[in-house]
């Protein structure tokens, strides 16, 4: 009997339904876009935030000693080891060229990476084995944003920044001798570096050849890493400190301090955050996922009010249809029973048109925004389905009051 008079309601009053459908849909697929992109914005946006610089400083773990450049490659060995996006160690120091002293240092520009392959065990004795891999690394891949103006070097050659080019009268094109102690070597300028750091004041090479000049083969200074991370809580983790179970959730979670740990345990050297780009970077992830949450309230709370608007005017219609239900004897449950009743199937709808018009949206963001493909997740999708009932039972509430509070004897009698 209740589901007859259910869909009775509905089918006499397919206008005043489809506004509150409408309602909904409107809310839902708002609320489903900021969703899919709020769960996934952390990747899609660190690694956006990732081309502005390095986060991760590795340094000697101790005064005047240097770090191996063969362990480097065993940060992509790491729990964490995908999220690591890339690296550039460098080793510098003082060169004279024409008369002048100017920091020369060498770096990975373009460098292809074997990584070994990787046992992973399983439950029991079982074990997996990942392949051999290599990758590419260096500055073109963590400082994407660096101006040159001419070509990136080959062996031999030498970027030079704006300021030491000026200071020293070089130019695309010309030589340049660089002398180190009783050693020297000589370097074209393939290009003008710019990048608003100290690497306008200095002469960039392969890592290789500074090398050589230094005297310090295979030997590294410092390291600056590119890691996709998530933000630390406000209270300072200290690791050691931590219980089993909480040990190993944060040892499990991306947060800065967790893979400088892990990246610790695989090479000697110290890591540090780079503060500037790690706090900012998790500030502004938080700030943007708090705005997302907020336009969604905000959706939300605007299509309760449709809602809300389309359900009083229907109750306003139906005056006298509840009034007789009251007389012939239905009760106040029953009757707020059968309008939230409507109200669950207009969210059930409307949530679901909703939430596929936001898939189609969210994924129009990410290509147009990020030039990735964001697709929804089930957590999305099943906080968006129950966002969409729950704003139609919200937008209900008042409209049933007043139905419930309808007096079938003033009503029947046209009062």
């Amino acid at each position: 009997m209740f589901s007859r008079l259910l869909f009775s309601a509905i089918q006499r009053r397919k206008l005043r339904i489809v506004l509150a459908v409408l309602a909904v849909v409107m809310g839902a697929s708002i609320a489903s876009t900021l969703l899919t992109i709020s769960f996934d914005i952390n990747d899609k946006m660190g690694r956006e935030l990732k081309s502005y610089g390095a986060n991760i400083l590795l340094q000697p773990s101790s005064e005047g000693a240097f770090i191996n450049e063969s362990e480097l490659y065993r940060m992509k060995t790491i729990f964490w080891r995908h999220n690591i996006i890339g690296y550039s160690p460098y080793l510098s120091d003082t060169v004279k060229v024409k008369d002048t002293e100017i920091v020369l240092s060498g770096t990975y520009l373009d460098e292809e990476i074997r990584i070994p392959g990787i046992n992973k065990t399983f439950i029991g004795n079982r074990k997996a084995q990942e392949k051999e891999a290599t990758i590419r690394t260096g500055v073109k891949t963590i400082a994407s944003w660096w101006k040159v103006d001419g070509e990136w070097p080959a062996p031999g050659e030498a970027l030079v920044g704006v300021t030491a080019a000026e200071k020293l009268g070089l130019k695309q094109g010309d030589l340049f001798r660089a002398e180190f102690g009783s050693n020297n070597a000589t370097f074209k300028v393939s290009g003008i570096l710019s990048t608003g750091g100290d690497e306008d004041g200095q002469a960039l090479v392969s890592l290789k050849d500074a090398q050589m000049l230094f005297e310090k083969q295979g030997k590294v200074d410092r390291v600056v890493v590119s890691a996709l991370t998530k933000p630390e809580p406000r209270e300072k983790i200290d690791p050691s400190l931590l219980p089993p179970g909480e040990y190993e959730i944060w040892y499990c979670t991306p947060y800065i301090s967790s893979i400088m740990f892990q990246i610790e345990e695989v090479i000697d050297a110290n890591a540090r955050p780079i503060r500037q780009v790690a706090d900012n970077e998790g500030k502004l992830l938080n700030k943007f996922e708090w705005l997302m949450f907020l336009i969604t309230g905000i959706a939300m709370t605007t299509a309760s009010l449709g809602v809300a608007a389309a359900m009083n005017t229907s109750i306003f219609e139906r005056k006298k249809e509840i009034g007789l239900m009251k007389a012939i004897g239905a009760d106040g449950n029953q009757i707020a029973g059968l309008f939230f009743a409507e109200a669950v199937v207009t969210g059930i709808i409307g949530g679901a048109i909703g939430i596929l018009i936001g898939a189609v949206l969210a994924r129009m963001v990410g290509i147009w925004v990020f030039g990735a493909i964001i697709n929804p997740s089930f957590f999305s999708v099943l906080i968006s389905g129950i966002l969409s009932v729950g704003i139609a039972l919200l937008g209900s509430m008042l409209p049933v009051k007043k139905a419930v509070g309808i007096e079938p004897s003033i009503i029947l009698r046209g009062d």
